[in-house]
């Protein structure tokens, strides 16, 4: 019941504020050309001061006449607009507290976001304070540019940095597992000792996947590590890569052929001996085809080493080089980063909290005096209009009275500052209308 009452008292005196509204809105800004003086009474009233003696200005530039015959009449239109709005103000007084308190709200969200930019900068300024954030963050950028240069370079396209994951290094292990499968039994053979022959077959996998790598990165990169732009030291140092890989597949095809051809060639001697299935049965072996066969299968596994490593190279080891350093500059740059993009995160997260509830709560303020906001915007808007009305018409009059002002000095009237013959007359100070002058009358209305 009480609620109900209190709308119901809201809602008449909505009813009069409106009514007090639209009887100040008839006050019409258009009644402050009734300021504007006649060129004739301007003309007068400039001769008349000009006539008394020297004319002083004040710091505005308006002289004594000038204030008595512009300012006064401004200041009394004024006065008559305040007591034609007073009706409104009145009204308005038992909403004034809770149109104040929206306000203050919805100015505090303003102050919420302030703060919490602050707080952000706060964050901001101590990170930039930090020697180690501030060196992995130069360090990033660098390495940043220099991707960027290199992408411009390549077409802005992605560079291939499939050598770089590990599914490239899983590739190049099941090219040493094919080559362990190919040439273990032939070592075992010719050892006779597991063990041996195990490490055997492992060393010379590791020299064939090596080899692999090698060469097929070499056979990607040609032209950009052996042209003629290539520095001198890095074309010595890829040479000496594909000696080294050379000479590794060498190994591998020498050993695993020198391997099969002694193991065919005991095979062959131990079936010269006693046969317990008689002199007619023999097993016939090729020591050559067996060695054929054998280097084959190495050299099989080799090219397919070189297919994984042409295909997972790019084709610019530079352009590698430089996404690998933005990616590892960029990954020691975050660890550093993100304990502060975690309190930037929980500043965020509290501001947005609070500013949602603040404008929840001006919000619900501002509904409930709705249609007061309104018509006191409506009002303020008419009386700038006003006001703007009444310095547009003090500012036209000065201008006319300050030129009709010179035109009385100039015909022989009394000066501030005796003439010097053959000289012009010196200007009046020139005339400052503005919010200062505004105030002036507003505090005289």
């Amino acid at each position: 019941m009480v609620f109900s009452r209190a709308n119901t008292a809201d809602a008449g005196g909505a009813a009069e504020l409106q009514g007090a509204l639209q009887q100040a809105l008839q006050f019409s800004p258009a009644r402050a050309r009734a300021l504007l003086l006649p060129p004739g009474a301007i003309a007068q009233a400039a001769g008349d001061e000009a006539a008394r003696g020297p004319v002083a200005t004040d710091a505005r530039g308006f002289t004594p006449g000038m204030r008595v015959a512009l300012l006064e009449p401004a200041r009394a239109l004024l006065s008559e607009w305040a007591q034609a709005r007073a009706p409104f103000d009145r009204r308005l007084q038992p909403f004034r507290e809770r149109l104040e308190a929206a306000e203050r709200l919805a100015a505090e969200t303003d102050l919420l976001r302030g703060r919490k930019d602050e707080d952000i900068a706060q964050v901001e300024r101590e990170a930039q304070q930090s020697h180690a954030y501030r060196e992995r963050k130069a360090a990033f950028e660098r390495a940043d540019a220099r991707l960027a240069r290199y992408s411009e370079a390549n077409g802005n396209r992605t560079a291939n940095m499939s050598a770089r994951h590990p599914v490239y290094l899983l590739a190049l292990l099941c090219v040493g597992i094919t080559e362990w499968l190919i040439n273990y039994t032939t070592f075992l053979l010719f050892f006779g000792v597991p063990a041996i022959a195990a490490g055997t077959t492992l060393i010379l996998a590791v020299l064939l996947a090596f080899a692999s790598h090698g060469h097929g990165m070499l056979l990607k990169q040609w032209s950009h590590r052996f042209g003629h732009h290539a520095e001198r030291i890095q074309r010595i140092a890829d040479w000496r890569l594909l000696f080294l890989a050379s000479l590794s597949l060498l190994v591998v095809l020498g050993a695993a052929g020198g391997s099969r051809d002694i193991a065919a060639l005991d095979v062959m001697r131990a079936q010269s001996g006693p046969n317990i299935l008689g002199p007619d049965v023999v097993v016939h072996s090729d020591p050559t085809v067996e060695v054929l066969l054998s280097l084959f299968a190495n050299i099989g596994a080799w090219l397919v080493g070189i297919f994984f490593a042409y295909v997972c190279h790019d084709i610019d080891p530079e352009f590698t080089d430089a996404t690998a350093q933005r990616r590892t500059a960029w990954r020691r740059f975050h660890r550093q980063r993100r304990r502060y993009d975690a309190r930037i995160q929980q500043i965020e997260a509290k501001s947005a909290r609070t500013l949602r509830e603040t404008e929840t709560a001006a919000r619900a303020r501002l509904d409930a005096v709705a249609p007061h906001k309104a018509m006191l915007d409506q009002i303020e808007a008419h009386d700038r209009a006003v006001r703007d009305a009444v310095v547009a018409a003090v500012r036209g009059n000065a201008e006319r009275y300050r030129a009709a002002l010179s035109e009385a000095r100039v015909t022989g009237t009394a000066l501030a500052v005796p003439l010097t013959p053959g000289e012009p007359p010196p200007p009046p100070a020139p005339v400052s209308v503005n919010r200062a002058l505004l105030l002036e009358l507003e505090g005289s209305a």
